[in-house]
């Protein structure tokens, strides 16, 4: 008796679990996100979503003689800018970072940059399937402000990299950096 009551229970067990996964094959078949795969592993709904880098904000000080420098960083992807679309058809947008520096409470610099601020000094490839995706500091030195910045392919290691170098009087100048590569090995994106 013991035994055909316990057999009746895991049979009964087994038909709620058949019932189960019958239930979640149906809800999964009728999932409207389900899209058919395209070459490559990518699906039609991810080559249409444009993808974008996370916001972003950094402060930080650093002593530059009796002077305290406090810089901010910040960036966005900006919808006012060109979407970048690789060779596969996946949609990147672009990026617009902020830079804001004060000296001793004064305000030096403020200034925003995207892809276009470089655009003189970038290959036609760069200015078609780049996009800005690094803005940090590097040093201070003779009184200026060492910035490296960067125009890549996305999701790639393809970087073409500047420095941004900040003058005691908040002028600037944007120039190939010919150091890239000695201390790092790549650049680090925010």
């Amino acid at each position: 008796m013991i035994r055909t009551h316990h057999n009746a229970s895991l049979q009964g067990g087994w038909k709620k679990v058949a019932l189960l996964l019958s239930l979640f094959s149906v809800i999964a078949s009728c999932n409207p996100q389900k899209t058919e795969t395209q070459g490559g592993g990518q699906t039609e709904q991810d080559i249409d979503k444009v993808r974008s880098m996370p916001d972003y904000a950094y402060t930080d000080s650093v002593k530059q003689g009796s002077h305290k420098v406090v810089y901010t960083i910040t960036s966005e992807a900006d919808s006012t800018l060109k979407v970048v679309e690789d060779e596969d058809g996946v949609k990147f947008q672009d990026n617009r970072f902020q830079l804001r520096i004060t000296k001793d409470g004064q305000k030096l610099f403020e200034r925003s940059f995207t892809k276009a601020d470089f655009k003189s000094q970038l290959s036609e490839d760069f200015r078609k399937y780049g996009i800005m995706d690094g803005l940090r500091f590097n040093r201070a030195e003779e009184g200026k402000l060492y910035f490296n910045t960067c125009v890549s392919f996305p999701e790639s290691d393809m970087t073409c990299p500047f420095l941004l170098i900040i003058g005691p009087d908040g002028s600037y100048r944007i120039e190939p950096d010919a150091t890239f590569g000695e201390e790092d090995e790549e650049f680090p994106s925010i």
